[in-house]
This record gives C-alpha cells, structure tokens and sequence, in this order.
C-alpha cells in the first residue's frame, strides 16, 4: 500500500531522529521539532498505521515508535536523501583517488580510507586476493555497536573472504547493493547495515568494495561516496592503463 504524504513526512522525521539518537520517538517530538502542520493526535493516529504497516515498532513500554528495516529501506529509496557530499569534500575524495592511481595497494588504501572517513563505519574492499578493511574504531561511536557478540561478528565475516563474496553475488541486482538489519541473514547483525558496490580495477579485475555499520549510519553521505570513488576509480584508470 501507498503511503502518503503526510505518512512519509512523519516517517521521515522519525527516522532522522533515530538516525541521530538512537532513541524511540514521541508524536510529541514530531510536534516540537518539525512543523508538519498538524496536531499531535493526528500524528499519534498516523503513527499506529504505520505501525499496522510495518514501518514502525514498539519496543518499550514508552510512547515512542523505532523505525523497522523496512522503514529504512524506503527511506533509502522514496525519501530523498539530499545530504551528499559539498563540492571540496568531493574534490579531495577525487584527487586522492587520482593521486595514488598508479600503485594498486596505494589506490586500495585510498579506498577503505575515504570509505571510512566519510561513511563513519567500517571499510572493506573484496579483491581476487582477499580481504582488507579500515576503520574498525569508528563503529564505537554507535552505541548498539560496542556488545561484544556484535563486534565479534563483523571481524568473523570481514575475515571470511568466502562469506563476503557468497552475500555479495547473491543480493547484488543493483549498482550499489544494500542490506539493512535483518536482511543480512546473519546472526548478531539486527542492528548493522552493509552497503557495497561492484567496480572494475586494477589489471581487468573486478572488486566488491563498501562498508559496514550501524544501521543508523549516515546514507545520504555513503551512497554518495560509494558513487563518487567507483567514478574516480575508473576515470583515473581509464586515463592511463
């Protein structure tokens, strides 16, 4: 069913404060921070249809609501995320791209660097010789992220070059691919998001490249990094191999 606009609004508003605090959201809230034009009862009412739809969860005995994966899944695709990259952010992304275009590791730690930089999570490139990954640290940044079973479970599949590339080739129909909470069907990660991408590389080879994270993480500014390092990558490629 088709949600309207008033639907998407609110639902918009509830994820970017998840997104911003991890908290469960009030009608009240919405109220008080975002000028939609109507009252808090009729938010209240709204609220328990998207429940009824699936886009928002319960969780606590409070009032407020939490986005399901669903919910971010639209919010990803309908919503629209203008938050990308300024002009100088993406100038520095392409000349350090362009600068360590000439050496293979160079330009593969360039990668995971931006990646991780801009993303705020975990970066990783897939190559035909395994696996690399950066930036570990920055996932404490996110509270559901520091339970040990969690951060366990991102080593074991960062490490597990066969995993990676059997969840890549199966979900991969897009440019950039993108598994939210549950999605990735696998244990411990209800609450982390991998978002990866294909693109040809050195010497006709062909890399996963991406990152892993809160399922909070900033999207807007991933998806758009993703977009930018796959065209600075085969433009720098391009122009001398």
């Amino acid at each position: 069913m088709e949600l309207t606009h008033r639907q998407l609004e609110i639902l918009k508003a509830i994820i970017s404060e998840y997104i911003e605090n991890a908290d469960e959201v009030s009608s009240h809230l919405i109220v008080d921070k975002y000028n939609l034009g109507v009252s808090s009862a009729t938010i209240r009412n709204e609220m328990m249809r998207l429940m009824e739809l699936g886009y928002l969860v319960k969780s606590h005995i409070s009032s407020g609501r939490l986005p399901t994966d669903q919910a971010l899944r639209l919010y990803v695709k309908q919503l629209g995320l203008d938050k990308a990259l300024d002009a100088q952010e993406e100038a520095v992304l392409k000349q350090e791209v362009f600068r360590d275009r000439f050496e293979r590791e160079k330009l593969i730690r360039s990668i995971l660097d931006i990646l991780a930089k801009y993303s705020k999570s975990v970066s990783f490139v897939l190559t035909e010789g395994g696996v690399r990954y950066y930036g570990v640290s920055s996932l404490m940044r996110y509270e559901e992220m520091k339970q040990v079973n969690v951060m366990q479970r991102i080593f074991d599949i960062l490490e597990d070059e066969k995993l990676l590339r059997s969840l890549f080739e199966r979900y991969q129909s897009e440019e950039i691919g993108m598994l939210i909470g549950e999605e990735t069907g696998l244990d411990d990660l209800s609450d982390c998001a991998i978002v990866f991408g294909r693109m040809p590389f050195w010497d006709r080879e062909v890399i996963y490249y991406g990152v892993i994270g809160s399922k909070r993480l900033d999207y807007a500014r991933s998806l758009s990094t993703m977009r930018l390092v796959r065209n600075a990558v085969e433009q720098s490629l391009r122009g001398w191999r």
